[in-house]
């Protein structure tokens, strides 16, 4: 009797544990960050070398990419005379307004605009060259000047020394001691106009102050697209911590305003993404808590509740299954990728 009585007693266990682990499931999980934020371009341009990857992490504020912008450089030696535009303007409603982003005072501002009309009698003295030295008199006073240009009889000469005045009647001689055999011919100073800097685009940087000195070449402005904000910056930094999930831009990639350059997972708010068979997710309802284990924490039991069910699912090896959200424990070091799996039903 009591052989019987132990053999219906085994038996019974084994029916309750087989029921116990048709009660209980397992799921694959995945660590994951719910909030990804997009990086996208401020406006059209060019980006410069950069060398951000997927995976990287990057701390807000950090610089991910450069737009290149336009540079404005002087066209003429001389004395920023004054500057109107300033970082965030438009170029285009300066200079309706003022005329120009800045003004220079032209180094040479002086030339004389002569000919050979009065030159001494001789066909060398009427052949003048672009670059050459002439040695100027007016009265009393005395200079140098440099051929700018020549024009069949006419040619202009940059005053380089000596105090002359604008409607003052100069010779020009080749020779220093201005013996009359050597002129060239004679003209009447004028002033070179001050040069207006002009652009298109909006105003990004601004190199140079009322007072500087700058040489043909110097940088003046830099200029970004038109269309970009006022506080549009060359500069595209990260707004949140985050690790880098996507990136989808190369070096030298010419971009649209709007266009997406870049995805960063937020790692403040991780998340288990749980692969619930189709079998199974009729098991599951929000606000369950289920317990789950990290392989990272090996012989760890953590457990969270369900906190979303998307409702399509997707199909794999003739099986369906769907997507349950579970909130991450707090107090390990997670990272987006980790594996778990979730026990479901116990």
């Amino acid at each position: 009797m009591k052989t019987k009585l132990s053999v219906f007693t085994a038996l019974l266990l084994a029916l309750t544990l087989v029921c116990a682990c048709a009660l209980a499931a397992t799921a694959n999980a995945t660590i994951v960050a719910p909030d990804t934020v997009k990086i996208t371009a401020p406006f059209a341009g060019t980006l410069k070398p950069f060398d951000l990857t997927a995976t990287q992490e990057v701390a807000a504020g950090e610089a991910l990419f450069e737009i290149d912008t336009v540079p404005v450089y002087a066209t003429q030696d001389g004395t920023v005379a004054a500057v109107f535009a300033g970082v965030g303007d438009d170029a285009s409603g300066v200079q309706s307004r003022y005329g120009a982003m800045a003004v220079i005072e032209p180094a040479l501002a002086l030339y004389i605009d002569a000919d050979t009309a009065q030159a001494y009698d001789d066909d060398d003295n009427r052949y003048l060259h672009a670059g050459e030295t002439l040695y100027l008199k007016c009265g009393n006073e005395k200079g140098t000047g440099r051929v700018a240009s020549v024009s069949g009889k006419d040619y202009i000469v940059e005053i380089l020394t000596g105090s002359f005045d604008v409607g003052d009647t100069v010779r020009c001689f080749r020779e220093s001691s201005t013996p009359s055999d050597s002129e060239t011919g004679r003209g009447k100073v004028k002033r070179y106009d001050d040069v207006n800097v002009v652009s298109d685009g909006r105003v990004a940087k601004v190199h140079v102050k009322p007072g500087d000195t700058v040489k043909v070449g110097d940088l003046l402005f830099e200029m970004i697209d038109a269309q970009s904000a006022k506080d549009a910056s060359p500069v595209i930094a990260a707004p949140v911590s985050g690790a880098v999930s996507a990136v989808y831009v190369t070096s030298g990639t010419q971009v649209y305003r709007g266009a997406l350059l870049c995805e960063i997972a937020d790692l403040s708010t991780l998340e288990l993404s749980v692969e619930v068979d189709e079998l199974d997710i009729d098991r599951v309802k929000i606000g369950d808590v289920l317990s789950f284990t990290l392989d990272a924490y090996a012989g760890q039991t953590f457990s969270g509740a369900v906190t979303e069910i998307r409702p399509i699912g997707s199909a794999r090896q003739n099986a369906t299954y769907f997507d349950v959200r579970v909130a991450a424990p707090q107090g390990v070091t997670l990272l987006p990728g980790m594996n778990a799996t979730v026990t479901i039903g116990e």
